[in-house]
């Protein structure tokens, strides 16, 4: 399958990205009601 991930969804996705998020300067709490979980990350949320 070209190294895609066949069961992929909605769920999964939100858990890579929270995994990848970057903490920010100033917060030391996440998930925060202002920020959420941090700076978007891509390179490191999506698993090689």
């Amino acid at each position: 399958m070209r190294g895609n991930d066949p069961y992929l969804y909605g769920e999964k996705v939100k858990a890579y990205l929270r995994r990848g998020a970057r903490p920010l300067p100033g917060f030391t709490e996440y998930p925060n009601p202002q920020v959420g979980y941090g700076a978007l990350c891509l390179r490191d949320s999506l698993p090689l």
